[in-house]
């Protein structure tokens, strides 16, 4: 008994440190400035450190295109949701990288926000290390955990597998708790996230990736096997400042975008070297691996977007949302 709690503080512990995914250090938070013309504007960007594939076009555009020509970007970092939502909602900063129904919501409570480019796809899967437990369906009338709190993937499942899924108790967990629970044998199974994926699939034995909730909305939608589910959205202020500017940004990350897609590992190596004190270069590439690495302008899956939002926020009327894809929620 004793090994064994030891062997789960040690596996917590690695959890924790440098490339895993639960904290960013505070001595980080200030973040840091890519760029040193001061003859030139300075944008701000806030990001995450712990994001994978969603930023890999924009740092490759910075380090292989020509936005550098054009301005400096100084680097913030949100801590959570709730952190990137009062920063929208302050309208602090010029870009943010975010997940698409967090910009619908801060832009319906009067964020000065504007969804530019659309490049996180492929984000939710089912682990397992139950071989019996390995389909969404094995789950219907049984409890399966899921992590984050107010996951999207949740009522996603409700409303596109209802047959298959409409019975399924989810039961909500940090992404700690949860990782505590799937080492220490109390859950075989889970809903979760990368790159919370990569981290589970290191740490805990006999743990695979069974399914994909993305795989589950395209075969249920008649859609591609992709959901508009993160992407980098634009200040209105610095639209009116700079709209030049912003143009020549979004080209950039389009531009690079189709370059990653023949070639994912450069967008790795183009990351700038202060994110590796929160996720390896080695583990975004593990990431990267069930991921799909694409841009689109926003407002050119406006109805791709709209069928997504209209399947996570069941409350919000289609006629609402409609109007805020038709006008409000895209720059373009």
């Amino acid at each position: 008994m004793k090994k064994r709690i030891f062997i789960v503080l040690l596996i917590l512990l690695v959890l924790v440190g440098a490339g895993g995914f639960l904290a960013i250090k505070k001595s980080d938070s200030n973040g840091f400035v890519v760029g040193n013309n001061k003859q030139l504007p300075f944008l701000t960007f806030y990001t995450s450190g712990l994001a994978t594939t969603p930023q890999l076009a924009f740092w490759h555009a910075v380090a292989k295109g020509k936005i550098l020509e054009k301005c400096n970007i100084r680097v913030k970092l949100w801590k959570n949701m709730d952190d990137l939502r009062g920063i929208l909602l302050a309208g602090k900063g010029d870009l943010w990288l975010g997940h698409t129904d967090g910009f619908f919501q801060a832009a319906r409570r009067g964020a000065p926000v504007k969804l530019m480019v659309t490049t996180g796809w492929r984000k939710f899967y089912l682990v397992s290390a139950n071989p019996a437990k390995t389909d969404f369906k094995n789950f219907n009338g049984k409890t399966l955990a899921f992590a984050p709190p107010g996951s999207p993937a949740v009522p996603i499942l409700q409303s596109i597998a209802r047959k298959d899924t409409g019975n399924i108790v989810f039961l909500s967990h940090e992404p700690r708790q949860l990782a505590m629970k799937l080492v220490r044998g109390d859950l075989y199974a889970a809903l979760v996230p990368e790159p919370l994926v990569t981290t589970l699939l290191r740490k805990v034995k006999g743990l695979k990736v069974t399914a994909s909730v993305e795989d589950l909305y395209g075969r249920k939608t008649g859609h591609l096997p992709r959901m508009p589910i993160a992407g980098i959205a634009v200040n209105t202020g610095t639209l009116d400042k700079h709209p030049e500017l912003v143009a020549f940004i979004a080209k950039e990350i389009l531009l690079q975008g189709e370059v990653l897609k023949d070639n994912p590992p450069a967008g790795i190596e183009s990351l700038p070297s202060q994110f590796e004190s929160f996720i390896s270069k080695k583990f975004v590439a593990d990431s990267l691996a069930r991921d799909l690495l694409t841009v689109e302008l926003s407002h050119e899956i406006k109805n791709e977007i709209l069928n997504y939002l209209a399947i996570i926020k069941p409350s919000v009327p289609t006629q609402v949302l409609k109007a805020w894809t038709n006008a409000d929620l895209f720059w373009k």
